[in-house]
């Protein structure tokens, strides 16, 4: 018995986090161009206000979310490597794994 992982799938993975990660980029930079062009219609005392409370409220949650997104993707390149080399995310806990179950075959024998 052993751990097979599905490779193709980290790399699916990786590359729809990366894909992921430009998306919500792409709508931070519109939800701020958005906001902005607001403020500037709205362009008084309230509307400054408005401005900097606004704006964090708006832009906090597409910021944490990309924070997470990156996060993920660079165990995601930890995992299956970068630029051809070899992940090693799992090599040790493999080896252990295996070290483990060869141990607990040999007992089994005794």
């Amino acid at each position: 018995m052993g751990i097979h992982l599905n490779d193709q799938a980290f790399i699916t993975a990786a590359r729809d986090m990366a894909a992921l990660k430009e998306r919500n980029q792409r709508l931070r930079d519109k939800l701020e161009r958005m906001y902005s062009n607001l403020t500037k219609a709205l362009d008084t005392p309230a509307g400054h206000a408005i401005e900097f409370t606004g704006r964090n409220v708006l832009l906090q949650p597409i910021d944490d979310m990309g924070k997470v997104i990156d996060l993920t993707s660079k165990t995601l390149d930890m995992i299956i490597g970068k630029n051809g080399s070899k992940g090693i995310y799992y090599d040790k806990l493999f080896d252990e794994y295996e070290e483990l179950e060869s141990t607990l075959r040999n007992k089994k024998t005794n």
